[in-house]
């Protein structure tokens, strides 16, 4: 791996731009917003918002509008957003509890919403022109615009660990999973969701868990959404077509000795896992998922191929924690960490 640079304070989200594949945002605790350029000799080329949440906790999430020139972060119960052109703060929005998640994937140009979801699981399409929450949903989310009577849908038993689209039978719904493995699965906003559980297994198990098996963090690409888990296991689940329920279909261990903190689908199809000591792996899990005919679990011993390694904290020379991971669009993998320091990795098969 090579580090790119490292800034002040601790990384806590990174966010790749859809207008240049090897340009990105970081955003540390205290609110700042760094850009990045990989082409770059001084990589983090500039920097906006030191500070800007003073008072107001720390800032957790990172939305990168490109094409609007404007970095949008969750700090607490507040949404603040620059202007990277003019380097300041550009609007501030103060919500009723906790804002926790961005909807996940980089935000594609030309679009004017995205969702946030808060500490309840609420889930609120959020305006970026009039930057408010909107009753109007985009038909990005579901194929078609849909009216709400309130600003936000949802509920979640738990904290939000990843917000994202799924697919299925050429339809697309809004997909959320709590860190207590339960979650919920829209096709229409306005409709009951399906309700579904990642967790079973220790339902029925007595005992304590040292490290228990619980989602840290998830992905999402086309019918499928991965997860890392606390226990270093990542899984990944999909839509079972009869039911639209999301059920579980493979899991494996991450080659990490503790927690996973990011899992990142590849542009061709690969997994990217990252556990909290900075151990990088690329899996080719797609021959698995795609076996003929499909199975609702993959045989005991049948892991896939480990196609990449690496090391963060070998690259660093410091024993900090990775808060985050982003891919480019030129193949790059990006891992941030508490001590600030950026580190990246080519992905992309030779």
């Amino acid at each position: 791996m090579e580090v790119l640079g490292r800034r002040g304070r601790g990384i806590m989200s990174l966010a790749a731009s859809f207008s240049a594949p090897t340009a990105f945002a970081s955003l540390e605790d205290t609110g700042a917003v760094a850009l990045w350029d990989t082409r770059l000799k001084q990589k983090d080329y500039m920097c906006v918002g030191d500070g800007a949440i003073q008072g107001n906790g720390e800032a957790t999430e990172l939305l990168l509008a490109s094409d609007r020139h404007m970095a949008v972060v969750l700090a607490e119960n507040i949404v603040m957003a620059y202007d990277l052109r003019q380097q300041a703060l550009l609007h501030s929005f103060k919500h009723v509890s906790e804002v926790v998640a961005f909807l996940s994937g980089t935000h594609p140009h030309g679009a004017s919403t995205t969702l946030i979801a808060d500490e309840n699981g609420a889930i609120i399409p959020f305006d970026l022109s009039q930057f408010a929450p909107t009753k109007c949903v985009s038909e990005r989310y579901f194929g078609e615009e849909k009216t709400l009577s309130t600003p936000s849908f949802g509920f979640l038993s738990n904290y939000c660990c990843g917000l994202g689209l799924l697919q299925v039978k050429q339809r697309q719904g809004v997909c959320a999973l709590g860190m207590d493995g339960r979650g919920a699965f829209y096709m229409d906003p306005i409709d009951p969701p399906v309700e579904f559980c990642l967790m079973d297994d220790l339902a029925t198990t007595r005992g304590q868990f040292v490290n228990p098996p619980l989602p840290t963090t998830c992905h999402f690409l086309g019918e499928y959404i991965a997860m890392g888990r606390a226990n270093g296991i990542y899984s990944i689940a999909t839509v079972d077509a009869e039911d639209n329920s999301v059920v579980e279909v493979f899991a494996a261990p991450g080659h990490a000795s503790n927690g996973l903190s990011v899992v990142l689908w590849t542009h061709d199809g690969h997994l990217m896992t990252c556990s909290i000591c900075g151990e990088v792996s690329m899996w080719d899990v797609m021959p698995l998922l795609l076996q003929d005919p499909p199975v609702d679990e993959t045989e005991e011993g049948d892991l896939p191929s480990l196609e990449k390694a690496c090391n963060v904290r070998e690259a660093t020379n410091h024993h900090s924690v990775v808060n985050c991971g982003a891919i480019l669009g030129s193949g790059v993998f990006l891992a941030g960490d508490t001590m600030g320091f950026v580190t990246s990795c080519p992905i992309l098969q030779a």
